[in-house]
């Protein structure tokens, strides 16, 4: 299941919180150096987040730099008194190395939302760049040099070499100063960037009948960052397989299924409902999953008897050609069928997942035996999680379609060349083949048909944040789908009811200690 943001730090503070009230290690140079080299390390990765680009108090943000920049300069000063230490051994799994660990996890699940040349790859890429998204980073780096400097105050007290002490009491005031600048400057920070996810790659995870029921609601969850990633990268053309017009046609199809099924989950959740409001908003908003579904239905058909010559996967049983044709060179042997699309076998698992959360775990569209019926309300509801973890699934089920939809008629556009019909009532006059190019017409209806699904979806996804607030649904990842969005299109996403956003992090850490003059002034290093 994907981790965010918020859980990784948390882990962070966790980590450094043990590391911080540990017993010192006593007089062992030894161990005194592998913990400054990771101090020095988690230094570096705090550097790191706050320097990413966006709006900058520089007065203020300044500071705080300088004083990281103090703090690494005396630690290095103190390294050079004490035994040297394998630049790897500042990620081993002794002292800080845990911490160490889980810092180079937040920075690593920030970078993979962009690709090698530092294109973004996700919506999400672009959500550092306000002020108060770096405010977020903020409040934490305050929390994690605070406990840096206790660390580094303990090291310095238990320390035989007094050079290398005195260094350490000013890279500690440093630390010190740098955390209270850290908490000035971290005042109104975004937080629904507790929810900023990671993000996954392309690659299809199967649904296979003997997954555990339990593991469905959260794979299907996962499964929607994958289809996101696809439609963003179409979206902007660095897509590394495009979209064929026959993947667009199977997306479309379980798509249409998929929707429907949430649509049904939905139905059972409204039973299980806390209450018979909460229940009668859940049956609106399982309505509303039936209409997205008819759109996507719709979609299909404008996509009936359309076939990309370049990957014929679907395309309308067609008779044997005549000897005449034949011989007079009017048939070509039709392209092999290509690999289809990874987002394809991605929309096949979700749709398969939501069916086996209804059904069972044997359950199988393509089975021509009907389904007894669905499970008990009482179990769906309970091995999703939840009402709140059942709605959260169907609302992350709208967000990855609306951005397919989005992203659709851009690879109709892209491939618009090779779509061929062969409805006989818009064929040219005296066009000797079956089969034809689309006419203008016929493309722009493939592509306003998307637009309807994007509206359906919208329409789904603010009925289930209207009925937050009845189920307990947390809708921090809704606000930051919401700015997401404004990267994306310029349309509003659905309204957020901020009352049932969650609640700011407390971090915990000590008391802040008031910054005198200048830091580690008259010291020489």
């Amino acid at each position: 299941m994907t981790v965010t943001l918020g859980e990784l730090y948390d882990v962070v503070h966790r980590r450094l919180e043990r590391a911080a009230s540990a017993s010192p290690p006593g007089d062992d140079p030894l161990a005194h150096a592998l913990a400054l080299a990771q101090v020095s390390t988690l230094v570096g990765h705090v550097r790191l987040l706050l320097g990413q680009p966006g709006e900058r108090d520089d007065s203020a943000e300044n500071d705080t730099f300088r004083h990281l920049d103090h703090a690494r300069r005396a630690l290095d000063g103190a390294a050079r008194w004490l035994p040297a230490v394998d630049p790897d051994s500042a990620a081993d799994r002794e002292g800080l190395g845990p911490a160490v660990e889980a810092s180079g996890a937040v920075i690593d699940l920030i970078r993979g939302h962009r690709d090698d040349t530092g294109a973004p790859v996700t919506p999400y890429a672009l959500a550092f760049t306000t002020r108060s998204a770096r405010a977020y980073h903020l409040g934490h780096a305050s929390s994690t040099l605070h406990s840096m400097s206790r660390i580094v105050h303990t090291v310095s007290r238990t320390l035989g070499n007094a050079n290398a002490s005195i260094r350490l009491q000013t890279a500690h005031a440093s630390l010190q100063y740098a955390s209270v600048q850290a908490r000035h400057t971290g005042v109104g920070a975004d937080q629904a960037l507790a929810s900023f996810p990671q993000a996954l790659s392309l690659t299809p995870v199967p649904a296979l009948p003997t997954d555990p029921l339990t593991q469905d609601a959260g794979r299907i969850r996962d499964d929607c960052e994958r289809l996101s990633r696809a439609a963003y990268e179409t979206l902007h053309g660095r897509c590394a397989q495009t979209l064929s017009g026959s993947d667009l046609q199977m997306i479309t199809r379980w798509r249409s299924l998929g929707t429907m099924l949430a649509g049904q989950l939905l139905m059972q959740a409204a039973g299980e409902a806390p209450n018979e409001h909460a229940g009668t908003l859940l049956r609106n908003c399982a309505a509303l999953f039936r209409n997205s579904a008819r759109t996507w239905r719709e979609v299909q058909e404008r996509w009936d008897r359309v076939v990309d010559v370049a990957d014929p996967q679907i395309r309308p049983r067609l008779p044997k050609p005549s000897y005449d044709m034949v011989r007079r060179g009017q048939v070509s042997r039709m392209p092999q069928k290509a690999a289809p699309h990874p987002a394809v076998e991605i929309a096949r698992a979700s749709t398969l997942r939501a069916g086996r959360l209804l059904f069972g775990g044997d359950w199988n569209p393509a089975s021509p035996i009907r389904p007894p019926g669905t499970r008990l309300a009482p179990d769906i509801v309970a091995d999703a999680g939840g009402v709140a973890e059942l709605a959260q699934t169907a609302y992350r089920l709208t967000v990855a379609d609306w951005r397919i939809a989005v992203a659709a008629p851009q690879a109709v556009t892209a491939i618009e060349h090779r779509l061929l019909t062969d409805v006989p009532e818009h064929c040219p006059a005296g066009h000797p083949y079956r089969f034809y190019q689309l006419h203008g017409h016929q493309l722009e209806r493939l592509r306003s048909s998307f637009q309807q699904v994007c509206a359906a979806q919208q329409a789904a996804a603010q009925s289930l944040l209207a009925a937050a607030p009845a189920i307990g649904m947390d809708t921090s990842r809704a606000v930051l789908d919401a700015a997401a969005h404004r990267h994306i299109t310029a349309r509003t996403w659905a309204p957020v009811p901020a009352a049932v956003a969650a609640p700011p992090r407390v971090l915990a850490r000590g008391p802040a200690v008031p910054p005198p003059a200048a830091p580690g002034r008259g010291m020489r290093l």
